[in-house]
């Protein structure tokens, strides 16, 4: 994103950008704010609080927003959660909670593994206002997570979007024409925006992000981790895992390992190793807990 002389931004830029993400800011400075990096002018805090103070931001860079940002991706992941009846599903086959898989979600789009392609989709790189020579791929995770919060801070308009488009035309030409509206419109207004902001920050995340696909992304394979997390969230404590036997030469051995929870055997696990004992043992307790409520609580051997 270019710099004018007048450290003002290039409009062309903030144009292009808005274009590309299907967006348009009704308020840019949320927009400048989200993609302004403390690197900008290499440090300079004087040459900084001036371009600060010629484009209206209120803050230093664009970590609250980032916050914010962080806090409306759960909530509409939560929402789209609420919904999805595969979640519940794969809550079950895995024995975790809604609160759970919801959290392996927000992981899984969060993550930079998920972020590279919405960054590359958005030409993001090509727009954080950071200073030349520094490199910020470290950081586009945080950067795009801080557009959310200003899309949902702005409400704007959704360019792909012809309905939301005359939406918002038609709600500026409202506030124009009723400047002085008592206070229970203001608060019926107030609730609108918030819902239109949501509403709009919602399509972006649909749009770019594939939640639709997240739950398919979720790593397997670390039955001892979800274990681990299903004892947490039972208030259990922590897994405890006991070499119990180790039998065969030294070339192919194989050992027994015990799962236990208060020096209580729940199940026991074979491997050639004793890490994969240990899985062996947590992935049995696993299949065990999903049939706790059918009353089969022995235990048993894998």
């Amino acid at each position: 994103m270019r710099v004018n002389a007048d450290l003002s931004v290039n409009e062309s830029d903030l144009e292009e950008f808005q274009q590309i993400i299907g967006f348009r800011f009704k308020d840019q400075g949320y927009l400048i704010q989200a993609l302004l990096h403390g690197s900008l002018f290499s440090g300079n805090k004087e040459k900084m609080l001036a371009f600060r103070n010629k484009n209206n931001l209120g803050n230093k860079d664009y970590e609250k927003l980032e916050y914010l940002g962080d806090s409306v991706l759960g909530m509409i992941i939560a929402e789209y959660a609420y919904h999805d009846r595969n979640i519940d599903e794969y809550a079950k086959e895995n024995c975790l909670t809604i609160e759970g898989v919801c959290t392996k979600i927000r992981q899984v789009l969060a993550s930079n593994v998920s972020l590279k392609p919405v960054a590359t989709k958005i030409k993001l790189s090509r727009f954080i206002l950071s200073g030349e020579y520094v490199n910020i791929d470290g950081k586009l995770s945080d950067i795009i997570e801080a557009l959310i919060g200003a899309i949902y801070l702005d409400g704007g308009c959704d360019l792909n979007n012809e309905g939301s488009k005359n939406l918002c035309n038609l709600t500026d030409e409202l506030c124009m024409e009723n400047p002085d509206s008592d206070k229970g419109d203001s608060h019926k207004e107030n609730r609108k925006h918030a819902d239109s902001n949501y509403l709009a920050t919602r399509d972006f995340v649909y749009r770019f992000f594939d939640i639709y696909n997240a739950i398919e992304k979720i790593p397997v394979s670390n039955p001892k981790g979800m274990l681990q997390e299903r004892f947490h969230e039972m208030r259990l404590g922590n897994p405890c895992y006991k070499l119990i036997d180790e039998d065969g030469p030294d070339h192919k051995k194989q050992f027994t390992v015990g799962l236990y929870i208060d020096d209580r055997l729940l199940a026991t696990g074979s491997g050639d190793n004793k890490k994969k004992a240990e899985q062996a043992a947590a992935t049995l307790h696993l299949k065990h807990l999903k049939k706790e409520n059918e009353g089969d609580g022995q235990i048993t051997h894998l």
